[in-house]
């Protein structure tokens, strides 16, 4: 992972409660309590790394997640679950990839071809953040 001039960090050891809106790029490491919502374009992406938690709502094009999250995720391009992770909650996404190991409890959403109103109106919740 190669951090970009666009990328921003909730740090191990760090914890953020309240929205968190970002751009093109968000890792996080540390502890989020809140809602996370992608104001960029279809490339923009949340990272949960391993040891890393959130709990709440995210919202965005794509996400990755090897850390714990207790949440409702939207992710209106893909949704991968990596081997480390443990996610709680409702996933909503229109590619999943989940690696072996992942725990997952909760609901699996697809948002088929005939969603596409929906994915505009995702979109649009995500930049309206």
């Amino acid at each position: 992972m190669k951090p970009t001039l666009s990328t921003s960090l909730v740090a191990h050891g760090t914890s953020l409660s309240g929205d968190l809106v970002f751009n093109k790029e968000l890792v996080i490491a540390g502890s989020v309590n809140g809602t996370v919502n992608c104001n960029g374009d279809d490339d923009s992406v949340v990272k949960v790394v391993e040891g890393g938690q959130l709990v709440g709502e995210i919202n965005a094009p794509v996400i990755e997640i090897f850390g714990h999250v207790e949440a409702t995720v939207v992710g209106s391009v893909s949704v991968s679950v990596g081997p480390t992770a443990t996610v709680t909650g409702v996933l909503r996404f229109k590619q999943l990839q989940v690696s072996p190991g992942a725990l997952i409890t909760g609901e699996l959403i697809p948002i088929g071809e005939s969603d596409s109103d929906e994915i505009s109106n995702i979109k649009q919740y995500q930049k309206s953040g």
